[in-house]
């Protein structure tokens, strides 16, 4: 079965989002990785993968009300970028190397907050976008 020329164009501008967002979301986790240190209990990524859930939360509550390529840019890419499971997972194994109590509170604590992001920027983009009518 062969895809109309559409299609394929939706395919190209869905890829090009992604990488877009995806390139934005690394080069300023990046700026803010070199920025921010660790501490005792909590990794360096912490914030930023928890910013990154909160926006996540937010696409999500927007998602009937915007064109799919504004999600894979902002979800797939930006946040996807933002984010960075690998970064977590190697400053896990470094802490557990020195504490492995440390590690696991972290790895708590991260995934904690980073739900609690995701459901409240959910609750606030929908709480904000109700009250505006769709475009």
């Amino acid at each position: 079965m062969t895809q109309t020329r559409p299609a394929v164009r939706t395919t190209a501008v869905m890829f090009l989002a992604v990488f877009v967002g995806g390139a934005a979301g690394s080069l300023l986790r990046e700026g803010f990785a070199a920025q921010i240190p660790g501490a005792p209990i909590l990794t360096a990524t912490f914030g930023i993968n928890v910013a990154a859930c909160f926006i996540l939360g937010w696409l999500y509550s927007i998602r009937h009300r915007v064109h799919a390529h504004i999600l894979h840019l902002g979800g797939v890419g930006f946040c996807g970028g933002l984010s960075t499971f690998s970064s977590f997972a190697a400053e896990l194994e470094r802490m557990a190397e020195n504490n492995l109590w440390s590690a696991v509170s972290a790895a708590t604590l991260e995934i904690v907050f980073g739900l609690a992001a995701a459901i409240a920027g959910e609750a606030i983009g929908r709480r904000i976008h109700l009250r505006r009518p769709p475009k």
